[in-house]
């Protein structure tokens, strides 16, 4: 038994509570406990050479619509169906010239998820759209080094400001900057705060969003060279499943925590020669954030990760390299069933999926490209194993995925000095 479950057992025993799982039965985390929501907000990007679509994944027909706003009001709306195809991609740039911004997408109830996708001509940049989060959420894996630009979204589509404080950790320690605090978002408004302007020269940043009144959403944007990457903040768990891409390999595992104490985790890798428990271990100080390279961790082809912690983490993978830039949160939960949204909508349709089966048994998954004519194949992914699929001829507005057992799946796509990856949308089982 490692040390972190050894210190994690006697805690356990004082308050009649394990915290982790015991490392010698690694268990998949629990499944999405509640079908993905009907509302979800997207940060989009007209103008600069860059333009946005937003792509969405059902698993039912029905009407939708999305609002881009900007500066308390509407920029511009459009209907979708998602009747033929279970699926629909928006093209912002047909309604709204919005500049950065966010939009609304209100989607047929059900299963029903959406992604934005920025393409530029040198650059690819994904994220999927947020519901309302928790009052306290996190982001990390950004820099504001000299050539990297790091910019905080805060996005409130709702009547009534909100306010929020950004409580900033880096290389540096604590951040005392004024401007983090009592930051208002007016209704239906997008805030930008350029990290690079207030903290330059950080290596590292871990932001906890506080929300002190309102709801508001809150994305990150990395622009390094000609490609950015966009990701979002996400709730801290003790339990991350992240598929690493072939094109990854070369990227780090961002670990960060709010806690005000300490906090051991362990790192599982899932490789070709199968699964290796606690192939890292290590102690997070109080608000801190630790960059393991996944070139550390002996990966030789498409892989996963599974980070288990004593407290409560936030996990994301990072590329920074000559491919291009590219940062996503991993998954707190595995399911049978996913949604990929904006998956294929990358120009002529290259990338491809990951479907990891987190299981003790292989599993047989149909994995459907989402479009006018869907096109379904099935593929049979071993126990503990990370398949890469490449994406369908043609392009799609989403994939969906359908197996049996614990699966997360996960979409990447590269092109000449650009690269995007993101993380799909669980499915409750059950």
């Amino acid at each position: 038994m490692t040390k972190l479950f050894l210190s994690v057992l006697v805690a356990g025993m004082a308050v009649g509570v394990l915290l982790v799982p015991s490392p010698e039965a690694p268990a998949p985390g629990p499944p999405a406990a509640t079908n993905p929501p009907s509302v979800a907000v997207c940060p989009v990007e007209e103008g600069g050479g860059r333009t946005t679509r937003i792509g969405i994944a059902s698993s039912v027909g029905g009407e939708g619509r999305f609002t881009a706003f900007a500066a308390g009001v509407p920029a511009g709306s459009i209907t979708f169906s998602t009747e033929a195809s279970g699926s629909a991609a928006v093209s912002v740039s047909e309604f709204a010239p919005t500049g950065v911004g966010a939009g609304l997408t209100e989607m047929p109830d059900g299963e029903v998820a959406a992604a934005s996708v920025l393409v530029g001509t040198q650059s690819i940049a994904v994220d999927t759209c947020t519901p309302v989060p928790n009052p306290q959420t996190l982001i990390a894996g950004g820099s504001t080094l000299s050539g990297q630009q790091h910019q905080i979204q805060l996005m409130n589509p709702y009547a009534g400001e909100a306010i929020v404080d950004l409580v900033a950790q880096s290389d540096s320690g604590l951040e005392a900057a004024p401007q983090l605090r009592g930051i208002i978002i007016p209704s239906r408004s997008s805030e930008i705060i350029d990290m690079d302007e207030l903290l330059p020269g950080r290596q590292f940043l871990a932001i906890t969003v506080e929300v002190a009144n309102g709801s508001v959403m809150t994305s990150a944007r990395l622009d390094v060279g000609d490609d950015g990457a966009l990701w979002h903040s996400v709730s801290p768990a003790l339990d991350w499943f992240v598929p690493v891409p072939a094109a990854g390999l070369a990227g780090d595992l961002v670990i960060s925590t709010a806690s005000t104490s300490e906090v051991e985790y362990q790192v599982d890798v899932y490789g070709p020669q199968g699964l290796v428990e606690a192939q890292q271990e290590g102690v997070l100080p109080a608000r801190g954030t630790v960059s393991l390279p996944l070139v550390g961790m002996e990966l030789e082809a498409a892989s996963a990760v599974r980070v288990i912690s004593t407290q409560p983490v936030a996990v994301f993978q990072r590329l920074v390299s000559e491919m291009g830039v590219a940062l996503a949160a991993g998954s707190p939960a595995t399911s049978s069933s996913w949604l990929l949204p904006g998956a294929g909508l990358a120009p002529g349709g290259t990338g491809s999926l990951l479907i990891f089966n987190a299981g003790l048994e292989e599993d047989t998954v149909l994995v459907t490209a989402r479009r006018d004519q869907p096109a379904t194949q099935e593929v049979a992914v071993p126990a503990e194993t990370v398949v890469e699929l490449p994406a369908v001829e043609g392009g799609a507005n989403a994939y969906t995925v359908q197996g049996h057992g614990s699966l997360v799946a996960a979409w990447v796509t590269t092109g000449e000095g650009a690269t995007a990856y993101s993380v799909g949308v669980p499915l409750p089982d059950g």
